[in-house]
Parts: C-alpha cells; sequence; structure tokens
C-alpha cells in the first residue's frame, strides 16, 4: 500500500503550520494599523501578534494591556490568547476569544477592581476595598446579548461617601457577594449578604447600559434614609453606559 496520500497530509499540516508561525510573528503594531484605522485606544505597541503589549485608555481609564496568543485554541475554531489588563491598582487576567459569528468568549477571568476604576463609574469616595473577581466566564454577541455566564464577586466593603441632592451623604456598605449569570441576554449579578440576603442586582445589555438595583435592606445602611417598603423590594433603580467615551 502506498504511503502517498499519508506523506502528502503530512506535507500539508507541516505547510500550514509554517504559515501560522509566520503569520504570529507579523508585529502588532502594523497589523492594528492597517485594521484598525480609527485607533484611539491602543498607544506604544510593542511584540507582535504572538506575544506583545500595549497601554490604552477608555474615557477616563487608562492602563496597559499584554497578551500571548494560545494557538490550539485554533482547533476550537476560534482565535484565543492569555491576557493581562492592569489599570492602576485594577489588574485582571484571564482568556480572551473570538470565534465563529463575531462571538465574544471571556473564560476564567481573574482579579481585582480598584476603587480608584470605581470612582470613573461614579464620581464617589469609595471604600479602600477592591472587588475581587473569581473565574468569570461568558459569550457576547453584539446582536444577541450575553450567554454562558458564570463566575462570582466578593467585596469586603466599607464606608462610602457620596453625593445626592446636593448634600454628602455616607452609607457603611456590608460585605457582599455575587453570582454571574445571563437572562435574556443580559449580564447578571445577583449580589447578596453574608447571610444570602438579597441587596442589588446589576445587569448590562446588548449595548453595555448598565441597570443597578438596589434594595430596601441595603439602603437601611444610609443612616439619613427613612424610605418604607419590603427589604426585598428594589427601591432605587439607575441606568447608565458602562463605559463613557467610544472605542
Amino acid at each position: 500500500m502506498s504511503n502517498k496520500p499519508k506523506q502528502i497530509r503530512w506535507l500539508i499540516f507541516a505547510v500550514l503550520t509554517f504559515l501560522i508561525f509566520v503569520m504570529l510573528q507579523i508585529p502588532a503594531a502594523w497589523l492594528i494599523s492597517k485594521f484598525y484605522k480609527n485607533n484611539q485606544t491602543l498607544h506604544n505597541i510593542s511584540g507582535n501578534i504572538w506575544r506583545g503589549q500595549a497601554d490604552w485608555n477608555k474615557g477616563q481609564l487608562r492602563g496597559s494591556l499584554s497578551w500571548k496568543i494560545r494557538p490550539f485554541d485554533l482547533l476550537l475554531l476560534r482565535l484565543g490568547a492569555n491576557i493581562e489588563v492592569h489599570s492602576g491598582n485594577t489588574k485582571l487576567a484571564g482568556i480572551v476569544g473570538y470565534g465563529l459569528g463575531q462571538t465574544l468568549i471571556v473564560e476564567s477571568l481573574n482579579g481585582q477592581v480598584a476603587p480608584e476604576t470605581l470612582k470613573t463609574l461614579a464620581d464617589w469616595q469609595w471604600p479602600n476595598n477592591a472587588i475581587q473577581l473569581k473565574e468569570i466566564a461568558f459569550k457576547y454577541k453584539k446582536t444577541q446579548g450575553f450567554s454562558q455566564a458564570d463566575g462570582q464577586l466578593q467585596w469586603a466593603g466599607g464606608e462610602l461617601l457620596y453625593t445626592f441632592a446636593q448634600r454628602q451623604e455616607r452609607m457603611t456598605v456590608p460585605s457582599l457577594m455575587g453570582a454571574l449569570s445571563d437572562d435574556a441576554g443580559n449580564l447578571k449579578f445577583d449580589i447578596r449578604d453574608a447571610r444570602e440576603q438579597k441587596m442589588m442586582n446589576v445587569q448590562l445589555d446588548a449595548t453595555l447600559m448598565m441597570d443597578v438595583q438596589l434594595t430596601q435592606r441595603l439602603l437601611l445602611n444610609i443612616p439619613s434614609y427613612n424610605g418604607k417598603a419590603g427589604l426585598d423590594t428594589y427601591a432605587i433603580s439607575s441606568r447608565q453606559p458602562l463605559l463613557k467615551g467610544s472605542f
């Protein structure tokens, strides 16, 4: 029996492997300049497609980004990379992929979101404790929203100072923990206290608008608050873009 078909398959595999290796050596700065014409986010780009780093800014946020391609993710029909994102004391690391159907994939995302990062979302004096993220995972398509979401957050809480109706208020935020899920295309954090009592709900829709709902139970930690409602009732709601500015 001839071994020629087997040799041809190995030859094709070797050629494809070589071409992929060559493509991964393309400078990242050149690639971004060619395919990301209106780049206002990434700066000081160094390295290549395989491994590199860059500085970034988005609205009031800025920091650094590093990546390392995961070549075997191609077997899953997606382009994937191990990434690390830093912004001050905010540090996140995980797997980010881009798959069929223009799907963004996030897996095994761990790290912390520091108070100075939270301050860009709401200009308050936040507790000194960072929010801890553990094993965050989800898929996102712009046309369909979020799916297959999982993960947890923990926050030790502390004293929060904020302005309401032109006067300064304070809240003693208890220790909180949250579970990530998806509901009808929305990314959802169900946040509870150490006794598993409902405290707040945070949702992010397909357009990256964020809805925050606070329960009566959480609001009772504000000394000046005198609202009347059931403890599990969402007494206050707000809606705003997750990030200001555009890519």
